[in-house]
């Protein structure tokens, strides 16, 4: 079987401050998508070719450094994520306002991969997000504790990236402590490997000694149960 290529994209974590906690932007995808069929997802989306030119930012080469590529490279994907994030909520974020977070590659078994870099970025002073993506069939706020609450009780499913990624932001209390942890974190890339346990459970290997537990009903990116 021919390997599946890896396409490249970035996605935007959209934080605020609300009066239960830090809050993101979540969407819930149509469930005949492709991709990640009926999931909660942040806003994102592939690299274009338009995104090969443009603005250019000054913090091209600390997110480079970040991400492990070259500042070309870096403001790719930095125009990427300000696009997508404009296109699936008409917030404009400046390249400057995002931070790096995450990169996460989609397992060799799924028929399509992409190789996704996350972005933390606030919600700028002056904007509203709105639910204007057509792929999604409902998106808004939601405090990040919440979103995990939903998830462990099984009325929100979830890719393991963006599990990981809310548990890691729980332990922030607001957007600009996020925002600020963002600028120390060493990015690596994770290829989470699920995993059936000897009790018939499924966990996502993260690769770094975590194991993420799995829902019983869990889908995986293009659509499979695990059950």
């Amino acid at each position: 079987m021919p390997e599946v290529p890896v396409r490249e994209a970035a996605t935007v974590i959209l934080l605020r401050d609300g009066a239960a906690g830090m809050e993101t932007w979540l969407m819930r995808r149509v469930p005949k998508m492709a991709f990640a069929p009926g999931m909660s997802v942040f806003p994102g989306g592939g690299v274009d070719p338009v995104d090969a030119t443009g603005q250019r930012s000054a913090a091209e080469a600390a997110v480079a450094a970040q991400l492990g590529v070259t500042a070309e490279h870096a403001g790719i994907l930095l125009r990427t994520a300000a696009r997508e994030i404009a296109e699936e909520t008409d917030v404009r974020v400046p390249l400057e306002a995002l931070r790096p977070w995450a990169r996460w590659i989609t397992p060799p078994a799924e028929s399509r991969r992409y190789d996704t870099y996350f972005f933390l970025a606030a919600l700028p002073s002056d904007a509203l997000a709105s639910a204007i993506s057509a792929e999604a069939s409902a998106a808004d706020w939601l405090p990040v504790t919440q979103a995990l609450a939903e998830y462990r009780r099984g009325e929100r499913p979830m890719l393991p990236p963006t599990v990981r990624t809310l548990m890691e932001l729980s332990e922030y209390q607001r957007a600009a402590d996020a925002l600020a942890a963002a600028e120390h974190r060493i990015i690596r890339p994770i290829t989470p490997v699920l995993r059936q346990q000897p009790d018939g459970g499924w966990v996502a290997d993260l690769g770094d000694g975590t194991e993420l537990p799995l829902p019983a009903e869990f889908i995986t990116a293009t659509g499979r149960r695990l059950r």
